[in-house]
């Protein structure tokens, strides 16, 4: 069967298809799969934040959605700190490498 639409790839698909990545998401990326078992701790140390974050929550009707709730929220942490760990050991080096920015204190 043939197409009835032309086959070539319009602005949205190239953006998706063909996107390529920029030095710091590539930078932030590896670093992330390097450290992923800093976010597989931080769920199980999450546990009283994860508690906190969901105890206002109405409507929840089963224990078993409750569990749901609290882990999805404690895994929502988990990334929250593993990004920011990321930004801060890639981010700096990243500046300096492009505009040659460097904290005041010298320290990289």
């Amino acid at each position: 069967m043939q197409r009835d639409s032309d086959p070539t790839p319009n602005e949205l698909q190239k953006a998706l298809f063909e996107y390529e990545p920029t030095k710091l998401e590539t930078a932030l990326i590896e670093w992330t799969r390097e450290n992923w078992p800093m976010a597989a701790r931080a769920v199980v140390y999450a546990r009283q934040e994860g508690d906190k974050t969901i105890q206002g929550v109405r409507g929840v009707r089963s224990d078993e959605s409750r569990l749901v709730l609290e882990v999805a929220t404690r895994v929502a942490i988990a990334e929250r700190e593993l990004v920011c760990r990321a930004l801060a050991q890639v981010l700096p080096q990243w500046l300096d490498e492009t505009y040659g920015l460097q904290p005041k204190n010298g320290a990289i």
